[in-house]
């Protein structure tokens, strides 16, 4: 059984997740596990687990105006907002980003907190990523990935 895990290529462990790094997201690791550049590519979605630092990381206000986003929160607690409601969100919670909403994060607490997250698009050119606070249409996803392997 162990052999036949390590040779599904539809099987991917966090090990096998791309750190993609983007701007505006401070003391957070990022890992991309599934998109349309893994080695198994989906068409329709991304997919990754977002670590935050406790007191010290964020993700400032952005928007994807091409996609949805869903987050799911595993562990930890958090700050967040979309639109103009900000919470606290906790282990347990899910979160909705509509298309073009502006939404945020940071954790202010003493505990790190793990979150997954899905995009509707298979990659961050296609969800339109948008960073308010420098202009951002688009992140270069090809250059990116050349960057880190």
């Amino acid at each position: 059984m162990e052999e036949r895990r390590k040779k599904s290529p539809y099987l991917i462990t966090k090990e096998d997740g791309q750190n993609f790094p983007i701007p505006d997201l401070i003391g957070a690791e990022r890992l991309i596990l599934v998109d349309g550049q893994t080695p198994v590519p989906s068409e329709e979605l991304t997919f990754g687990i977002c670590s935050f630092a406790p007191r010290t990381s964020l993700h400032k206000k952005h928007s994807h105006v091409g996609c949805e986003e869903i987050m799911y929160i595993l562990s930890g607690k958090g700050i967040g907002g979309v639109g103009d409601i900000e919470t606290e969100q906790r282990a347990g919670d899910t979160i909705f980003a509509p298309k073009g909403v502006e939404h945020w994060f940071y954790n202010p607490f003493d505990e790190p907190l793990v979150m997954l997250w899905i995009y509707t698009k298979a990659s961050l050119r296609e969800a339109g990523y948008a960073l308010e606070s420098r202009g951002y249409k688009e992140i270069d996803h090809d250059h990116e990935y050349t960057e880190i392997k």
